[in-house]
Order: structure tokens, then C-alpha cells, then sequence
């Protein structure tokens, strides 16, 4: 009964992905753009990542009124390196309203131990529109995401309170290099996270959010908290680590919503539930956000142990977040499942001794596989694809993504697969026998109660 519910889930997302993702995307007419909602975009940052350029300017180069849509760029020190790269993207693009807010750095913002949440707080603050885009810093998105997000907030009966975008990723490195690292991470994306994420979606069972780029609404934000801390005495500084009185102390002001996730780690998952649970709904605009994965400078084996810790980083994370969910999820995997299938085939509807189907096995092997070579493929080719009657810059490496038929062959694309599939169980087991989580260089440990604090 297991298998099956895996298998239409699994599906139910590939589905998803074969109808949604395989065509090249419209930005639809709007009669009236004056009508249109405005939109903070919210870009917190935190030194130069991969291709960190092209990344943050795709937020200037979305088809919508200038007048309708601002950027807000965060950054926690003074001296982070990344200033000069967004002051000169801010003078590259006059017409756009866009401002970098530094942080002090002898008196950091700091609400919780979850950095993104301090370091992007100030720009709710200053939002000058109710809808907020918040975006990792090392992700790309098409020029017509940004109108298909707004539109899609009308989508299941008008009760979408986050939509959310396919997080993926691109190893541009050469087909001949051994960075094992970041093509793992990319076939993890494009398979095996891709189907089941979108297969939530679909079902919508209950919320499944990743954090790289979600638009909701500041005021959502502050109800979802206010409704967390309903009928409780606020807490005098919303830190005195009772989560429902300090939910109500955010509560009695307008932006301080998001400062109550900065207790979680997983703040992502938090917000998404906060949001579920005042009868909201989570939604798909269509749309990939693309991060460039690049790790020249490392062997294989240094790469791909930098693979396994940020796998097993997140999967901690979620066995407290979603303990039921990530203690099923090596039955989710190619080879475990398939296991698990082939032995109740052989035990319940084969006539022999054998407690185990070797045929079976084999099909859903081969199956599992071409599910995920055409799914790999169709999102390497669409996800950076939009309207061509409207010109944007594509950087290389989206480019190089539309050119599937000459990029990732099957003699190249198994071995990653396969070495994927085998460490999935590995790492799991690792993940679940640790509690502490190291962050950009930050250590912390995960409560019971879901809060987190730094070691």
C-alpha cells in the first residue's frame, strides 16, 4: 500500500513537470496594468556567490511596470563584498526603484539564530508593498516570473497565500570534470526532489515549501503570527523563547511578522505552515528558479563530501520539522522502494519459494530510470525558457541548459544517477544519528519545540 502511495505521489509530480514545465512559457496579456499588485522583491545577501551577477540582475529585468515592483537588497556587515557588485547593478538600472539596506555592524540585527530572517527583516520594514518576493541571492528566475507569480495568487479559489517557484540546479562545469559535488546536486534537484516537490503541490496534502524563492503578503505574514499567539500575553521583547507570547508581541506590530521565524532554522517550512494554517494555500506559478553550481577549485572526493554534509544538513532540519516524513523518506528512493516492492510482489502474488522478485526489480529499476532521464531532460531544456516576444539577457549557463540534446547523454547522465541513488541511504542514516546543524560557518542545535540555538 506503501509503494503505491510513493508511486502516486512520484507521479502525480512527474505529471506535473511533463504538462506544467515542458513548453516554453507565456507572459499573459493584462488589459490594465495599473490594476496590477505591487511587489517588493526582497534579495538578502551574504558574500559573492557562483555567478552572483547575473543572478540578482534577472530581478531588474522582470516584464512589470517599473512603477509597480521595487528590489530591496540586504546585507548584514558593511564589509561584506557583495556591496559594490549591487551598487553597481543599482546605477546599471536607473528606471528601477532599488536600494541596498546595510546593517549595523557593531549592533547586528539578531531576533533568533536564523541569519537570512535577521539580515532580511529590515527590508519588511521599509516594503513599500503589501506583496514580497523574497529570493535567494544565488538564484536566477526568467523576466516573466514575476507577472505569472502575481497572477497565480488567484489561483485555488483565491486562498494561495504562498506561491512558490521549482528550485533547480546547473553544473556548468565540463561533462569531462570530476566535480562529483555539484552534479550530484543537480541530478538531486532535477529528479528526485523535483517530482515529489511538485508532487505535494499537486496534492496538496499539506504545505511543502523550499525557501529559495516564495512571494506571500506582509499582512498574511502578520496574521499567521497573530493567530500563532491568539489569546496569549505578549512577551516584552518577542525573545523570551515562549513561542506563542512572542508571537503575540510580533503581532502588535505591522512587518515585525517575519522576526518570529527567525527562532527556526527551517523558516521556509514554518512561514508555509503559519500561512496553511489560517486557511491559506501554497501554489506553482510555472516557473524554475535556476542556481549555478560551480566548485572548480575541489577534488572529487572533497566536492562530493560537500554534497553529502549540505544533504545531510537539511534532512536534520527536517526530521524535526516533518519527523514523519523524513523517517519514510529512504522509502521514496529508487533502490529502497523497489526493494520493498519486490519482495511483497514475491511473497503475495508469486506462486514459489523465493522471497524475492528479481524481474520486478529490475522493471522498476529501468522504469525509476527513464522516468528520471526524460523528467532530468525536460527541465534542463524548459526551465529557463520564456516569451520570446520579449528579449531578455539569458546568462550562459541557462543557455546551457535549453541545449539538452547535446549536453548530459545518457553515457554521461547514469553514472551520476547511480551514484546519487547509492549515497541517499548513507546519507539519511548519517543525517538522522547527528543533531547539529553547521550553517555558513555557524553551528546550531535543534530544540524540540523546532526553535533553534547556536552552539
Amino acid at each position: 500500500v506503501w509503494y503505491l502511495a510513493v508511486l502516486t505521489l512520484a507521479y502525480s509530480g512527474v505529471f506535473e513537470i511533463f504538462t506544467t514545465f515542458r513548453q516554453i512559457k507565456k507572459i499573459p496579456a493584462v488589459t490594465d496594468p495599473e490594476l496590477l499588485a505591487g511587489v517588493t522583491i526582497i534579495r538578502p545577501l551574504k558574500g559573492i556567490d557562483t555567478e552572483i551577477v547575473h543572478c540578482l540582475e534577472s530581478s531588474f529585468l522582470q516584464t512589470y511596470p517599473s512603477n509597480k515592483f521595487e528590489i530591496i537588497f540586504c546585507v548584514e556587515s558593511s564589509n561584506d563584498p557583495v556591496i559594490s557588485i549591487v551598487q553597481e547593478l543599482i546605477k546599471k538600472y536607473p528606471k528601477i526603484v532599488s536600494r541596498l539596506l546595510i546593517g549595523d555592524s557593531s549592533h547586528p540585527d539578531h531576533f533568533g539564530p536564523n541569519p537570512k530572517i535577521n539580515n532580511l527583516a529590515k527590508g519588511f520594514l521599509k516594503a513599500k508593498f503589501d506583496i514580497i518576493w523574497v529570493m535567494d541571492s544565488n538564484v536566477w528566475a526568467s523576466n516573466g516570473c514575476l507577472m505569472r507569480s502575481v497572477l497565480s495568487f488567484s489561483k485555488k479559489n483565491n486562498k494561495v497565500k504562498v506561491v512558490h517557484h521549482l528550485p533547480l540546479g546547473i553544473s556548468f562545469i565540463s561533462k569531462s570534470s570530476n566535480d562529483l559535488g555539484s552534479k550530484s546536486d543537480e541530478m538531486f534537484l532535477k529528479t528526485s526532489h523535483a517530482k515529489f516537490y511538485a508532487g505535494f503541490d499537486k496534492v496538496s496534502v499539506a504545505p511543502c515549501v523550499n525557501g529559495k524563492s516564495n512571494l506571500y503578503r506582509k499582512s498574511d505574514i502578520d496574521l499567521a503570527v497573530q493567530n500563532i499567539g491568539m489569546g496569549h500575553i505578549p512577551s516584552t521583547n518577542g525573545q523570551s523563547g515562549d513561542l506563542k507570547a512572542d508571537a503575540a508581541y510580533y503581532s502588535q506590530f505591522p512587518g515585525y511578522g517575519i522576526r518570529y521565524f527567525s527562532k527556526f532554522i527551517g523558516e521556509d517550512n514554518m512561514i508555509a505552515i503559519a500561512l496553511w494554517n489560517i486557511h491559506g494555500r501554497t501554489a506553482f506559478s510555472g516557473d524554475c528558479v535556476i542556481q549555478p553550481l560551480e566548485n572548480f577549485s575541489l577534488s572529487a572526493f572533497s566536492s562530493l563530501k560537500k554534497y553529502c554534509i549540505r544533504r545531510a544538513r537539511w534532512l536534520r532540519v527536517r526530521k524535526y520539522m516533518v519527523l514523519a516524513a523524513t523517517l519514510l523518506e529512504p522509502t521514496t528512493e529508487c533502490f529502497v522502494s523497489g526493494i520493498g516492492a519486490s519482495f511483497s510482489v514475491a511473497v503475495l502474488f508469486l506462486k514459489s519459494n523465493y522471497l524475492f522478485s528479481y524481474t520486478y526489480f529490475c522493471c522498476h529499476i529501468f522504469f525509476w530510470i527513464l522516468t528520471d532521464y526524460f523528467q532530468f531532460h525536460i527541465l534542463l531544456k524548459y526551465s529557463g525558457a520564456d516569451d520570446p516576444r520579449y528579449s531578455q539577457e539569458i546568462p550562459f549557463f541557462v543557455i546551457l541548459s535549453s541545449q539538452s540534446s547535446h549536453y548530459r547523454n545518457l553515457k554521461q547522465w547514469l553514472p551520476i544517477w547511480l551514484l546519487r541513488e547509492t549515497l541517499a541511504l548513507p546519507i539519511w542514516i548519517y543525517a538522522m544519528c547527528g543533531q547539529s546543524i553547521d550553517w555558513r560557518g555557524r553551528p546550531f542545535r535543534i530544540r524540540s519545540d523546532l526553535t533553534a540555538e547556536e552552539i
